[in-house]
């Protein structure tokens, strides 16, 4: 029969804790490293639902219940999230500006006039509301009405 030496078992013993031991160190680091991911991890991007335009002009049904009104706005959506901020209106032959959020991510201040994104046109703008123009179709995009404010806590004092 073949003796074991206390000292080969020890060393033996050692090296299986020790490897042991770098088996649950190297667990533990995946485990945080994917706990850290999911909580730390940007958002996912919402996606603005794509808008498919009618193939038929509203302006082409309206004439079937009388005359279309000239010069008003025909509201069809852009496929694109814009957001109006708020309205500089002009006054006196001058060009009103509009503050206008684009998807959801830049804001940008447009005159009258000019391109807010490729194909869409500020066409005009109304101290309510501002009008865009994308390929000879007009949309009107009213001024959101402001939040009302809470009211603060009153107390009477005698």
């Amino acid at each position: 029969m073949q003796t074991i030496s206390l000292e080969r078992s020890r060393s033996a013993q050692t090296a299986l804790v020790s490897l042991l031991t770098l088996a649950a160190l190297a667990l533990l680091g995946v485990v945080l490293a994917y706990w850290t991911w999911v909580w730390l991890a940007p958002g996912a991007e919402p996606r603005a639902p794509s808008v498919v335009p009618p193939t038929a002009g509203v302006g082409a049904a309206l004439g079937l219940f009388g005359s279309a009104p000239t010069g008003s706005a025909v509201v069809t959506p852009t496929g694109m999230a814009i957001r109006l901020l708020g309205i500089v209106a002009a006054t006196q032959g001058g060009r009103g500006v509009a503050a206008v959020q684009l998807e959801g991510k830049g804001i940008i201040a447009a005159s009258e006039g000019e391109d807010i994104a490729p194909g869409i046109r500020l066409a005009e703008v109304a101290p309510h509301h501002i009008v865009l123009e994308r390929g000879g179709i007009r949309e009107t995009l009213p001024l959101p009405k402001p939040a009302p404010l809470p009211l603060p806590a009153v107390t009477p004092t005698p």
